[in-house]
C-alpha cells in the first residue's frame, strides 16, 4: 500500500493542482479574450472556446516535479536536465500565448518548438545507444543524439498539434501514453522509478485538465498545450532509457496519420504546415457519422491496445507491431479516398464579393453541406489596385480551406455601360440594383455551362446590402436561365458579426466600401 501511496499522492496532487489552475486560467482567457472562434468546418465546436488551458498541465506538471526533485534525480537524471525540460515547457508556454493571441504566422510558430528542443538538449539530455533487433546495443555519437532528438520532438510536438482537432483527443491519448509509460517504467526488466513518478504527475496533471476539456470542452490546449503534450511525451520516450517504440505504439496512428497528411497535401502543391483541411482521421471519423466523443473513443482504444502491447512485446515483436499499424493506415487511406469518390455533394457556385463575407459563408455556413466553389468577379470596383488587393485576399481564403476559385478579369465596361445616367443615384438605388443583377447573371450563366447544382452569392453577409432584393434577384435570374438559386441570407445569425470576426481572426484584407466609386467610404 505505501508503494502505491509512493506515486498516488503526487499523481493526486497534480490532479487537484490541474483541476483549479484550468479554472483560473479559463476565467482569464475569456477575460483577455482568448478564445477559439469556431468556423463550422475544421473548428466544430458550437461557442467561442477559451485557449490557454496547457498552461495549467505545464504549471501543475512543473510544481509538483520540483517539489519531487529528489526522487527524480535518484537515478540516471540530474538536477540540469529536469531544468532544461522545463525551460523547453515554459518556451512552449510563451510562444503559445503569443500564438493564441496574435494567430503567427506558421514560419514564427516553429520557432518556440526548436528553441524547446535546444533547451532539453543543452539541459543535458541524450540519446546515447539505441537498441539493436538483432541483440546488443547501437551507439550514437552527441551530434547524432542531438539531431535524433530534434527530429524525434518535432516530429511528436507536430503530431499533438496537428492532433488536436476535436474535444479531448489529444489531452486523453496523451493521458493513456503517460499511464502507458508510468506502468512500463514499472516492469521488472524495465525499472525506473524516477521516470515512473515523472510519468504518473504528467497522467495528473493532464487528467485534472482533461475533464475540462472532454466534449463539449469547456476550455482548449491552445497552441502551447497542443505542442507541450507531444513534447513531454517525447522527452519521457527518451529519458526513460530511449524507449521511443513505446511511445511510437501509443501514438502510431496520429502519427502516421500526420504523415500521409504531409504526404497528401505536398502532392497537392500546398504548404503542409500552412494549409488546412477536413481530411485528418479524426475528421473523417466525424464525417462517417461517429460522434466527437465516440470518435475520440476509437483513438483511446487505439492508443492504450498498441501501448499496452508494448509492455508485453520484445524489440522484434514491437516492430512488427509497427509494420502493421502501417499496413492498416495504408488501408484506412485507400478506403477512404474510395468513399471520397463515391460522395455526391451538391455543386454550388458562389459569387464572392470579398474575403470576409467568403471565409465566413464558405466555411461556417456552407461546406458542410455543398462542394463550393468560388466565383470572383466584381467589375464594380473601381481601380484594379482594389480589385487586386480583395482578390488576393480571397484567393488566401480559397488556399485556407481548399477551395476552388474561378476568376473572371477585371473588366469595368460591362458594368459602366449598363449603369449609364445612374450615377447620381442614391446608395441602395437603381445602380445598386444593376449592379446586384450584373454579377448575379454573370455567376448563373456561370452555374449553368459548369454544371453546378445551385449558384448562390456572399453579397447577403453586409448588412448594408438589401438582402430580401438580392434574393429576389437571383431567384428571378436563376429561373430565367434554368439554374437553381440557393436563396440564403447569410446575414442570419449574427452572420455580418461573424464574418467580421472571422476576418479579423484570420489576418485578411478588409475593405470599407463596396468598392463602387459612387459610394459613400465610411
Amino acid at each position: 500500500m505505501n508503494k502505491i501511496m509512493e506515486y498516488l499522492f503526487p499523481a493526486l496532487i497534480a490532479f487537484v493542482l490541474s483541476l483549479g489552475l484550468t479554472l483560473i486560467i479559463r476565467k482569464l482567457a475569456l477575460k483577455w479574450n482568448i478564445v477559439d472562434l469556431p468556423d463550422n468546418n475544421r473548428k466544430i465546436h458550437a461557442i467561442p472556446t477559451p485557449l490557454l488551458g496547457g498552461v495549467a498541465i505545464w504549471l501543475s506538471f512543473s510544481i509538483v516535479i520540483f517539489s519531487f526533485l529528489g526522487r527524480l534525480t535518484a537515478g540516471d537524471l540530474e538536477y540540469h536536465h529536469w531544468i532544461g525540460v522545463f525551460l523547453g515547457g515554459l518556451v512552449l508556454m510563451i510562444g503559445g500565448l503569443g500564438d493564441d493571441k496574435y494567430n503567427f504566422k506558421p514560419g514564427y510558430q516553429i520557432i518556440f518548438p526548436i528553441l524547446a528542443v535546444l533547451c532539453v538538449v543543452l539541459g543535458g539530455v541524450e540519446i546515447d545507444k539505441i537498441t539493436n533487433p538483432n541483440g546488443g546495443f547501437i551507439y550514437l555519437p552527441a551530434l547524432v543524439s542531438a539531431l535524433l532528438i530534434g527530429i524525434w520532438l518535432l516530429g511528436m510536438m507536430y503530431t499533438t498539434k496537428l492532433l488536436d482537432g476535436v474535444d479531448g483527443l489529444v489531452s486523453g491519448v496523451s493521458a493513456i501514453g503517460s499511464l502507458v509509460i508510468f506502468l512500463f517504467t514499472l516492469t521488472t526488466q524495465y525499472y525506473q522509478p524516477d521516470i515512473a513518478l515523472a510519468a504518473v504527475i504528467l497522467a495528473g496533471s493532464i487528467l485534472g485538465f482533461w475533464i475540462f476539456n472532454f466534449n463539449p470542452a469547456k476550455i482548449f490546449l491552445g497552441e502551447g498545450g497542443s505542442l507541450f503534450l507531444g513534447y513531454i511525451l517525447g522527452v519521457l520516450a527518451i529519458i526513460s532509457g530511449g524507449k521511443i517504440a513505446i511511445a511510437l505504439l501509443i501514438m502510431g496512428v496520429p502519427i502516421l496519420d500526420v504523415l500521409w497528411t504531409i504526404i497528401r497535401r505536398t502532392i497537392r502543391g500546398k504548404n503542409p504546415f500552412k494549409f488546412a483541411d477536413r481530411k485528418h482521421l479524426h475528421h473523417r471519423l466525424l464525417d462517417s457519422g461517429l460522434s466527437q466523443k465516440q470518435t475520440v473513443l476509437v483513438f483511446y482504444i487505439l492508443a492504450a491496445t498498441f501501448g499496452l502491447s508494448g509492455l508485453f512485446l520484445q524489440s522484434k515483436g514491437k516492430l512488427l507491431t509497427l509494420l502493421f499499424l502501417f499496413i492498416a493506415m495504408i488501408f484506412l487511406i485507400i478506403g477512404f479516398s474510395f468513399w471520397d469518390k463515391k460522395k455526391n455533394k451538391i455543386k454550388l457556385l458562389v459569387h464572392t464579393c470579398c474575403a470576409p463575407c467568403a471565409a465566413y459563408v464558405a466555411s461556417q455556413v456552407l461546406a458542410r453541406d455543398y462542394d463550393v466553389t468560388l466565383f470572383f468577379y466584381n467589375p464594380n470596383i473601381n481601380t484594379r489596385e482594389e480589385w487586386a488587393k480583395r482578390l488576393e485576399a480571397v484567393k488566401i481564403i480559397a488556399d485556407k480551406f481548399d477551395l476552388p476559385l474561378i476568376v473572371e478579369p477585371y473588366n469595368r465596361e460591362p458594368w459602366w455601360q449598363k449603369i449609364v445616367g445612374c450615377a447620381q443615384d442614391p446608395e441602395g438605388g437603381n445602380r445598386c440594383v444593376i449592379c446586384f443583377r450584373e454579377r448575379l447573371a454573370k455567376t448563373a450563366e456561370f452555374a449553368k455551362t459548369g454544371n453546378f447544382d445551385y449558384f448562390t452569392t456572399s453579397l447577403t453577409t453586409s448588412p448594408y446590402k438589401d438582402s430580401q432584393l438580392i434574393l429576389a434577384l437571383g431567384a428571378e435570374i436563376g429561373k430565367k436561365l434554368g439554374v437553381r438559386f440557393l436563396a440564403k441570407d447569410f446575414k442570419d445569425d449574427n452572420g455580418s458579426k461573424k464574418s467580421l470576426e472571422l476576418a479579423k481572426e484570420l489576418g485578411i484584407y478588409r475593405q470599407n466600401y463596396c468598392g463602387c466609386e459612387f459610394a459613400k467610404k465610411n
